[in-house]
Formats: C-alpha cells, sequence, structure tokens
C-alpha cells in the first residue's frame, strides 16, 4: 500500500474538489474500501490512494474518504448494537459501552482533524515512509519467526 500511495502522490494532479465528484469517481473510491479485506491495508488508506490516483487534492481525497466511509461504519456499528440488544446486554454494560462510544467518538474527530491539517499543509509522503518503514519490519519479523 505504502507503493500505490506513493505511486498516487507522483501522478496525481491534486486540483479536484469534492463539488467535482462524479458517480463513477465515488464508485471507484468505494470499491477501493473491498482492499481494506487484504490484511495490511486500511479501508481509508485504500480510499485516499484512489481518491488521490483520480486527482482530488490530498485534503479533498481524505474528505472523500471519510465520507464514503460513514455509510459503512455507522452500518457495522448498528449491526453491533443490534447483536448486543439481541442478547439482553444489562444496563451497567450500556452505560459502559456509551461512554466508550462518546470517548472513541471524540478521539476519532480529533484524529481526523488532525489528518485534515496534516493533508492540507504537506503531502502523504510521511504516510507513505511509515507504511512502507512498517511493512519492512513486520516481513523482516515474521521471516526472523518473531512473529
Amino acid at each position: 500500500m505504502a507503493l500505490l500511495l506513493g505511486a498516487a502522490e507522483i501522478c496525481a494532479r491534486h486540483r479536484r474538489t469534492i463539488g467535482e465528484v462524479r458517480p463513477t469517481d465515488a464508485m471507484l473510491v468505494g470499491l477501493a474500501q473491498v482492499g481494506a479485506l487484504i490484511p495490511g491495508v486500511s479501508r481509508s488508506g485504500s480510499t485516499l490512494t484512489a481518491a488521490l490516483a483520480l486527482g482530488f487534492k490530498r485534503d479533498e481525497a481524505a474528505r472523500l474518504s471519510f465520507l464514503l466511509g460513514l455509510p459503512a461504519i455507522a452500518l457495522a456499528g448498528l449491526k453491533e448494537l443490534w447483536e448486543l440488544y439481541r442478547i439482553h446486554l444489562d444496563p451497567h454494560a450500556w452505560s459502559i459501552l456509551g461512554v466508550g462510544l462518546v470517548v472513541s467518538s471524540v478521539s476519532a474527530f480529533v484524529a481526523i482533524w488532525g489528518l485534515m491539517r496534516v493533508l492540507e499543509r504537506f503531502s502523504s509522503w510521511p504516510f507513505v515512509v511509515y507504511r512502507l518503514g512498517l511493512g519492512v519490519v513486520i516481513l523482516m519479523s515474521a521471516k526472523a519467526g518473531w512473529l
């Protein structure tokens, strides 16, 4: 994924905005979410890479990635809530779940806000280097039998 993100960073025009999204763009970026089924590929990373490859500005690509992820994330959360309701979770557990949802929502908002600020000012190269370095460490560790 680091190599694909790097290629998208190099080849992208970085001119398009969310206002210029066509249905085919949404379908291609949405289809990129399937990449998250591959171990080591994140949903946001695959959709960000796809949006960059389609020529979107870095911050607009991230915005599109997050917007297209909302339905999948919301539906997965609702499915899990339904499962917890079906097993008759006790009130104390629901209150703990509520606190966890609030804390995770606030931390997700802060993380997304921070990522948007980084992508507005810089390129995605720090993420490319990070992913490449981490991938090499993981592969070397697995080869050495440490993982």
